[in-house]
């Protein structure tokens, strides 16, 4: 007889912030997680709130929040401005007046559902100590665990006890779990999820009496279905099983009965188990230390060809390498790409570039050469005849190649590339980061054409005081001081474009926009503040 686990963490993006080491000093002290309507522990200082917030194109808001934070009104999806408001003294310029300036002040973090899924799948890879068959939930943002735990719980002395030794094990590492077991993935999600107590075994071939008094969400099915049934009273998943089978389809749609049958384990359901993939490495020891460089080189040769062999099995591509020497205290050649490859030339060209950089102060006892980072290389198919798109691939692939050869000589944080970032302030529209690191750690964004007309090439890195004769009647320069010439007419204004940052950051900064022509054939890009009521250039049409 088949059963299943399902092991939720509540508030999981909360759990997985107090859980890792750099946060853990500062926030762990401060803040607790509420599971099962009540705090884990009392203390005699009330904890600090825990915010989480995310950007969306209207703005700032919270994707999550502490007990502590919701107790206060803190709900999901609320603009960012709106949550701050309920905490007195965390405005910029509003002091803390009133009966609640004695609130903790609150801990805003940026959301991060890429490290929150990373950590679930590290605990489900934990989790095959009890289970080979563990897994994560199928959601855009999960926060449950799956276990196929079919004949394993006699190992641990029955299924209650498997239990105890699982939120013993959780608890020692930080989190608080709710754990059922079902004979299907469905009731063991919606019990998890809705039952009142934190631990629930549901007895086989029981699902429809364990469902019967869970609201209808305990199914997974979108909000408007349950809108839908609410509308009809229909609350629960008993009241639900009374209703005609044949006419559910027909109101509802195919889902609702697709997950009520999937609850109830008529229709089987899918589990992708976490696998652990096995490092790949070669290595070489020798009899004797070997001090020659050009056996070094050598043997380097025949162990990235040994690494090579094993990326072409699993037909990936080579995008991290490390090259250690064993028994000394070298520095171990560490090697990023800038793209996926398994070409050997360019490979072993980088590593024997490392290499003349070495000192070795004694024999090296051997070398070890291991995979860090894989990734699908480009493929495209051949052409009889080179043709534009064959073009543009090579020249990226000379690019990739160069941008390697820099990174190595120069180090990977040398080489720079250009970003452009949604910021509404030119200074911070653009920023410098390093090629080799990974392209999904910046926010980027796409620019139009349009938009790209009305900035300059040439920014100047601060904005410098612009001398201007301004006409009486609309305020607006007529003249514009030059360092040779003296005062230049100004033959055409466009502008302005008001740019105002956002109270987030501080000072406010409030600026309107112009593009200035002059008579000598100049084109200036200039603003004028609306605080001091000054003239700045910041840049140059060319």
């Amino acid at each position: 007889m088949r059963r299943v686990m399902c092991v939720w963490y509540p508030l999981w993006p909360v759990q997985r912030l107090l859980s890792e080491p750099p946060e853990l000093e500062t926030l762990a002290s401060e803040a607790t997680v509420k599971v099962n309507n009540r705090t884990p522990h009392s203390r005699s200082s009330p904890p600090a709130p825990i915010i989480l917030f995310a950007e969306s194109p209207r703005g700032l808001y919270v994707t999550a929040c502490s007990f502590e934070a919701s107790r206060a009104g803190i709900r999901s999806g609320m603009p960012l401005g709106e949550a701050r408001s309920l905490f007195p003294g965390t405005l910029p310029g509003k002091p803390s007046r009133g009966p609640r300036r004695n609130l903790p002040k609150p801990v805003f973090h940026r959301a991060d559902p890429a490290r929150d899924r990373t950590r679930l799948q590290q605990l489900a890879l934990h989790c095959q100590r009890y289970s080979p068959l563990a897994g994560l939930e199928e959601t855009a943002e999960p926060e449950s665990l799956w276990l196929d735990i079919s004949g394993n719980e006699s190992l641990f002395g029955g299924e209650a006890a498997l239990i105890t030794a699982m939120r013993a094990d959780f608890a020692q590492q930080g989190f608080q779990a709710r754990i059922a077991i079902a004979d299907s993935w469905g009731t063991a999600w919606g019990v998890c999820h809705f039952a009142s107590a934190p631990v629930t075994i549901v007895a086989a071939q029981q699902q429809a009496e364990a469902l019967a008094s869970l609201p209808i969400s305990a199914l997974r099915v979108p909000s408007s279905i349950v809108e839908s049934l609410q509308t009809l009273d229909v609350v629960t998943i008993g009241g639900l099983m009374r209703l005609p089978r044949t006419a559910l389809p027909s109101r509802f749609g195919k889902e609702l009965l697709r997950r009520l049958d999937q609850a109830l384990g008529t229709i089987p359901e899918l589990l992708v188990a976490e696998r652990l993939i096995e490092p790949l490495f070669a290595e070489r020891l020798f009899e004797d230390p070997v001090t020659d460089r050009a056996t070094l080189e050598h043997v380097m040769g025949v162990l990235l060809d040994q690494l090579l062999g094993q990326l072409n099995q699993r037909r990936v591509g080579l995008r991290e390498l490390n090259c250690r020497w064993v028994g000394t205290t070298t520095e171990p050649i560490s090697l990023r790409l800038l793209r996926p490859t398994t070409d050997r030339r360019h490979l072993f060209e980088l590593l024997r570039l490392q290499c003349e950089r070495r000192v070795f102060t004694g024999g090296v006892n051997g070398i070890r050469m291991e995979l860090v980072e894989m990734g699908l290389p480009p493929v495209k198919q051949r052409q009889l005849f080179e043709d534009d798109a064959d073009r543009a691939e090579r020249q990226q692939q000379s690019l990739a190649e160069l941008v390697d050869r820099l990174g190595s000589r120069l180090g990977r944080h040398a080489v720079l590339r250009p970003v452009l970032s949604p910021d509404p302030q030119p200074e911070y529209a653009c920023q410098h980061v390093p090629w080799l690191e990974g392209v999904n750690s910046v926010t980027t964004t796409t620019i139009s054409r349009s938009q790209l007309r009305c900035r300059p090439l040439r920014l100047l890195r601060t904005p410098q005081p612009l001398t201007v004769q301004a006409s009486p009647r609309t305020g607006l320069p007529t003249h514009v001081a030059a360092e040779r010439t003296g005062l230049l007419p100004v033959i055409r204004i466009a502008g302005p474009e008001r740019i105002e940052t956002g109270w987030w950051r501080g000072p406010d900064t409030k600026r309107d926009y112009y593009r200035m022509d002059l008579t000598n054939g100049t084109s200036l890009w200039t603003f004028l503040d609306r605080e001091s009521r000054t003239w700045f250039l910041h840049g140059l049409f060319v």
